[in-house]
């Protein structure tokens, strides 16, 4: 038997000043913290998890992931995100704009992270696995 992961959980972002990226990610973005634990808040990402942590970042790796994503339901949710952000002050670093799989806008959090709002065409999508 194949061991096989059931797909990604969490993701936990060190930052500068937690209460900072906890209002960026609840404000701007709309997250509901789901716990606190120690010195992490836990925010819930549609079903997955989105930890901050407050910290200083590891020694030569400031930020070890290229970007991450946020996928939504239809292009329209990609502009209306662009307002909202906007609204809160979030510059657009790219976007939004159509790419050959869909539409994307792209924007950085208080800490740097690259983050990405996307809308994937139904037909790139892989067809769902058969386990």
């Amino acid at each position: 038997m194949a061991l096989a992961v059931k797909g990604i959980q969490h993701l936990n972002l060190r930052v500068a000043d937690l209460a900072r990226a906890r209002d960026f990610y609840v404000q701007a973005l709309g997250f509901r913290v789901a716990f606190s634990k120690g010195q992490t808040v836990w925010l819930d990402a549609g079903g997955d998890l989105l930890g901050l942590s407050e910290g200083e970042a590891s020694p030569g790796v400031a930020h070890a992931a290229q970007h991450f994503g946020f996928m939504v339901d239809a292009p329209a949710e990609v502009d209306a995100w662009a307002a909202q952000l906007r609204a809160h002050g979030v510059a657009a670093e790219k976007g939004p704009y159509d790419r050959s799989d869909g539409r994307s806008l792209y924007f950085r959090d208080p800490d740097g992270h690259l983050l990405e709002i996307f809308w994937v065409d139904p037909a790139f999508l892989p067809a769902p696995s058969r386990g």
